[in-house]
């Protein structure tokens, strides 16, 4: 069962990018967008469950019309292959960085969504150099009290974890993915297509199912030892999330995070549940935008400064 729902999948969604070799891992990304643009480049970091469909959607296609926007397969996740330690996220912010500057993309704004936020966040930590600006959404940065779906949980005990990603995930699991589509929309509602659209069912295959439980059970204790640094981000950020997201407190995580990260805008958009970047899409592309500026103008002013 399980490999004829990967097989499926992938028929159904099969790679859109290229390819980038990474330390021997292949990094499956979209490059779109003017490249000799002189808005700076975008890279987009997509959430759990998700591929760079999700983003490119949402996001990405808008914005590759005035820039250069670099889209991502996560590591071990859609088409994107990991090690063993992949699961950690500065090993994701690290092969995610390394694969942007192999082609050429130097200085990015980095956007990550949900899960990706915590990405984006490991990516500023740890290698704010090589970035222009931070935009968080509804990002997950913060402990928070529970524990994962007994899904996730499951599927890292050895044998019945076996069993759960290649029997019965593929049998289950998509009768009952476009309930969780709604209820990550709500109080929105997903765009027309979107389930067919986004290649969700790529999440149904063993591999990417047990890649993305292991993001998720071993995401709590990274946030928190994360959590004591990020006052030392200073790169131009912003923080947004909708107010009624039930899958990211807006309350534990983006408030939190607005108060640590010094001179960060934060807004939290009315009516709004955790798919912001689809709801809300033109408000994100124009904070995206804003801290494109702001980046340029501190870049301008540390030029001038020099001389």
């Amino acid at each position: 069962l399980g490999g004829f729902a990967s097989w499926r999948a992938e028929r159904n969604s099969p790679p859109i990018g290229s390819f980038v070799d990474v330390n021997g891992e292949k990094i499956h990304l979209v490059d779109t967008g003017p490249k000799d643009s002189s808005e700076t480049p975008v890279v987009l970091i997509h959430g759990a469950s998700v591929n760079l469909r999700d983003m490119k959607l949402a996001l990405g296609d808008e914005l590759a019309m005035s820039r250069r926007v670099i889209i991502v397969d996560r590591p071990g996740r859609g088409y994107s292959t990991r090690p063993d330690d992949g699961w950690r996220l500065d090993v994701q912010a690290r092969l995610i960085k390394e694969a942007v500057q192999s082609i050429g993309v130097e200085r990015p704004v980095i956007v990550g969504q949900s899960f990706g936020g915590a990405v984006a966040l490991s990516y500023a930590l740890n290698h704010q150099e090589d970035i222009s600006g931070l935009v968080l959404l509804a990002p997950v940065s913060h402990e928070w009290p529970g524990d994962v779906a007994w899904y996730n949980k499951v599927s890292g005990w050895p044998v019945a974890g076996t069993i759960l990603r290649r029997i019965v995930i593929p049998v289950y699991a998509p009768l009952a993915a476009k309930g969780g589509v709604m209820r990550s929309f709500r109080p929105d509602a997903a765009p027309r297509g979107y389930y067919e659209q986004s290649g969700l069912t790529l999440l149904f295959r063993p591999h990417d199912f047990r890649n993305n439980a292991t993001d998720l059970r071993q995401l709590k204790p990274q946030v928190i030892e994360m959590s004591e640094r990020y006052v030392s981000i200073t790169a131009p950020t912003a923080i947004v999330s909708g107010a009624d997201d039930k899958t990211v407190s807006p309350e534990l995580h983006s408030t939190a995070l607005a108060r640590e990260i010094a001179g960060a805008y934060f807004e939290i958009l009315p009516a709004t549940g955790h798919a912001l970047h689809h709801s809300q899409s033109s408000r994100i592309t124009a904070v995206i935008n804003e801290v494109s500026r702001k980046a340029r103008d501190r870049h301008s002013s540390t030029i001038h400064a020099g001389r």
